[in-house]
């Protein structure tokens, strides 16, 4: 790949004398691999040229223009990456010009004082082909000075210098009218650089450290190589990337000899592909969340009459054109849960003991683990008749003996027993309508406080998964009451135990504990904080409390001032407002017995901070209404 390039720059490079001082532009888009070609493919590739045909090869010196601000900068940059050790010995770094331009006599460019030691290092600079980098990203104003440096070099001292840039981007920054005069005027020849994507693959293979994973990704380095071009993604960067997560996984998956090498290959794979779709900003979490089981979700779609016309959303678009690019990885089921490559690409840090136990949990790897009989039972159409017919009496003597308490797995079984319903197959149920069934069996867990306390209000991830396992019964009507209920069984579970928790925060704060009442606006108490756990208190309750002293008016005043300070417009906690306000009436109420100034200064201190804090409210959000303001000022 990029033989073109190659062929440009050797004559280039090869030529005793140019014809035309000129500069060469090696273009081609952010992330398409322009510098790593040079440095890793085209510069290694020549030097074992030269030396095969006797010859000197003459080194590249990459420079960054980055940022750069003037000519000057630019030199101090060449001084520092030629002598990095000398340009700090001698005392040169950043401090006063270089004088690198009086050296080489450039015209206009800086002058300065260049110490013996600068001198030495500065005369190495003629042994350097320039390769000036990220043109497009220097500053605007520096750029005619800079390119008037570039010029000075190639025009007034033949030297050989490589322009590297994006030039869409570079015309972007100083106008086609700018560029073309520049281009005219210093660029001979030019050379587009095309993504290659397999030496980027080969270079980061060979980089590993050897060891087990570097085994595994060698075996199966152009599986990975036909997984970039699947993916269709150009930048280079994004390949490293999804080459160095790719491999976090696989030293993740490998410390555990029960997980199969098969499976650490589907991981990789799948690994790789997400991460170049979620850097190309093709992919994002939520979408993630719509993958397993797409195909299902797809498959009802096109038989329901209701949905056939109706476009895909957004999310669901960027999900089936994530499956139809990797159709072959079986990305509706994955191997391991998004959720664990997400949060790895957010922050590096990969909890291997968390994703190891999901993955044999769910595929029944190791000793401890078996697969789930409702997953074994959806497979029924890859598996022998007799391992489905196990797996249905399995299934149906745990539900049997209430096994389920989490929400997936018994929707999963309530789905499969649909639709295994539908074709007279009545057993996991023994008879009894489905939905009766699964109603029952919602009250006795829930009634034991065994039901799992989450809302699926979307169907996350964990139930999604599996390839659609039971949510293959997602659109009928029993599901959705199924669904339905369970839902509102784990939401009064959930409301049950918060109410429990408010009331151990006043009696806590009754026995003298008043900092308790914070736990009622911390951001580390969300769930306390942020639902309505206190509409149900006895207002006199919390009124007493309030009124035993100043402290206790204080801190129950905080209270009320920080719990709704940020809720607006239907905020469920908004709520409790009416019940905020027979609180604070009971309090200015009982106020009345306090002796003076006792009881104006406590009133005008609650008051004041509650007032404070519902500034810029709508009168019905708030616990003392304008009017009533009013007449306290009054």
């Amino acid at each position: 790949m990029n033989e073109h390039a190659t062929q440009v720059l050797d004559a280039y490079l090869d030529a005793n004398k140019l014809a035309v001082p000129h500069a060469i532009l090696i273009e081609g888009r952010w992330g398409s691999g322009k510098t790593h070609f040079l440095q890793k493919v085209y510069e290694p590739s020549r030097i074992q040229r030269m030396q095969a045909e006797r010859r000197r090869h003459v080194p590249f010196l990459f420079v960054s223009l980055f940022g750069a601000t003037s000519a000057s900068d630019v030199e101090m940059r060449i001084y520092k990456t030629a002598n990095p050790g000398e340009a700090i010995a001698g005392g040169l770094a950043g401090t006063f010009a270089l004088g690198i331009g009086e050296f080489l006599r450039v015209k206009d460019a800086t002058k300065g004082v260049v110490d013996h030691l600068g001198k030495k290092a500065i005369k190495r600079l003629n042994e350097y082909v320039f390769v000036f980098d990220d043109l497009e990203r220097l500053e605007k104003a520096a750029f005619g000075e800079v390119m008037g440096l570039v010029n000075a070099l190639v025009a007034e001292h033949g030297r050989r210098v490589l322009l590297v840039t994006d030039e869409d981007k570079l015309k972007e920054l100083v106008g086609d009218p700018i560029w073309k005069d520049q281009n005219e005027k210093i660029v001979g020849r030019r050379a587009r650089i095309e993504a290659d994507l397999e030496s980027v693959m080969q270079a980061s293979v060979m980089e590993l450290p050897d060891g087990p994973a570097k085994t595994h990704i060698t075996e199966v380095a152009d599986d990975l190589l036909e997984v970039a071009r699947a993916s269709k993604v150009e930048n280079l960067r994004n390949l490293s990337w999804a080459m160095h997560n790719a491999t976090a996984f696989v030293n993740c998956l490998i410390s555990d000899d029960e997980i199969p090498a098969s499976h650490v290959v589907w991981t990789m794979k799948v690994v790789l592909a997400t991460t170049l779709w979620l850097r190309s900003g093709l992919l994002d979490a939520e979408t993630l969340r719509q993958i397993p089981g797409l195909a299902t979700t797809l498959a009802f779609r096109s038989v329901s009459r209701s949905k056939q016309d109706v476009p895909l959303d957004p999310q669901l678009t960027k999900a089936k054109a994530f499956s139809d690019a990797f159709g072959f990885l079986n990305v509706d089921a994955p191997p391991v849960d998004y959720a664990f490559i997400t949060a790895f690409e957010k922050s590096g840090v990969l909890e291997h003991s968390e994703v190891t136990t999901w993955i044999k949990s769910q595929f029944g790897f190791g000793r401890e683990y078996s697969e789930a009989s409702w997953r074994r039972l959806w497979y029924s159409h890859e598996r022998p008749i007799a391992e489905t017919e196990q797996a249905l009496a399995d299934l149906k003597d745990e539900l049997a003996r209430r096994v389920h308490t989490h929400l997936g797995p018994i929707l999963h079984a309530a789905g499969l027993a649909l639709r295994h319903w539908a074709v007279n197959d009545r057993r996991l149920t023994e008879n009894e309508d489905v939905v009766a069934f699964f109603k029952r069996y919602i009250d006795e867990v829930a009634d034991q406080r065994l039901l799992e306390r989450s809302e699926p209000d979307h169907l996350p991830s964990i139930l999604d998964g599996y390839g659609g396992i039971g949510f293959s019964s997602h659109d009928t009507d029993e599901f959705q009451q199924i669904l339905q209920y369970i839902r509102t069984r784990s939401k009064e579970i959930a409301a049950a135990e918060l109410r429990a928790r408010a009331e151990i925060v006043l009696d806590e704060a009754e026995a003298g504990d008043l900092d308790a009442l914070f736990k009622l606006v911390r951001n580390d108490e969300y769930d306390l904080s942020t639902n309505p756990v206190l509409k149900d208190v006895p207002v006199n309750r919390v009124a007493e409390l309030m009124a035993r002293d100043v402290p206790a008016l204080n801190a129950g005043s905080k209270m009320l001032a920080y719990r709704y300070h940020r809720a607006r417009n239907g905020d469920p906690l908004l709520q409790e407002i009416p019940w905020a306000r027979g609180v604070y009436a009971a309090v200015v109420e009982k106020l009345t017995q306090w002796e003076e100034p006792h009881q104006t200064m406590a009133l005008e201190t609650m008051t004041g901070l509650i007032r404070h804090y519902e500034q810029g409210k709508q009168p019905d959000d708030m616990i003392i209404p304008p009017e009533e303001a009013a007449d306290t000022e009054e």
